[in-house]
């Protein structure tokens, strides 16, 4: 994976297992636009009610998920509705489990990570110039190594450790 490139995952269609779809992990952006798109359908607070935006919620992520493969930056679908119209119901909900899997159980190990990638990666990192990155290169990495460093990164935006520290609170 070249750096800075959008991670992605091939899926079989279960309909048609000569057709791959890539999906990749949304940004907590696109997320946002999905819940907040099943959060506008009206509707009755049941059962049912409750099932149909647990499905339309699924095909709206999956609308955001599913990239072209040459540009993992271009979506398939611009919508649920043309998501819907062109897979069934056992394609979406192989695509969601797939979806679900990538972004909750994926790991080195279970992606069969050899090492000799790995110190690619380390010598990669070692050599990249952090002060050249901007906009969503530098944020996926200030995410990245927020989530693996035991202390936060000093960001005047979310709040400094230098400033923190006088910060006073209400005992």
């Amino acid at each position: 994976m070249r750096l800075g490139q959008a991670v992605c995952d091939f899926v079989p269609l279960v309909s048609d297992p000569e057709i791959r779809l890539a999906i990749v992990p949304l940004t907590e952006a696109e997320y946002l636009q999905a819940l907040e798109a099943v959060a506008a359908i009206p509707g009755r607070d049941d059962l049912a009610n409750s099932a149909m935006r647990d499905r339309r919620q699924a095909q709206e992520i999956l609308a955001r998920a599913i990239r072209e493969p040459e540009d993992l930056l271009e979506r398939v679908y611009s919508t649920a509705e043309d998501l819907q119209s062109d897979l069934d119901v056992r394609d979406i909900d192989e695509l969601f489990d797939r979806y679900s899997e990538m972004v909750h159980t994926s790991s080195p190990s279970a992606d069969g990570i050899p090492p000799s990638e790995f110190e690619a990666l380390k010598k990669a990192l070692n050599e990249m110039d952090m002060n050249a990155l901007s906009g969503r290169a530098w944020y996926a990495l200030k995410r990245f190594l927020s989530t693996v460093t035991p202390s936060p990164l000093l960001d005047s935006n979310s709040g400094s450790s230098l400033i923190k520290s006088s910060t006073t609170k209400n005992e």
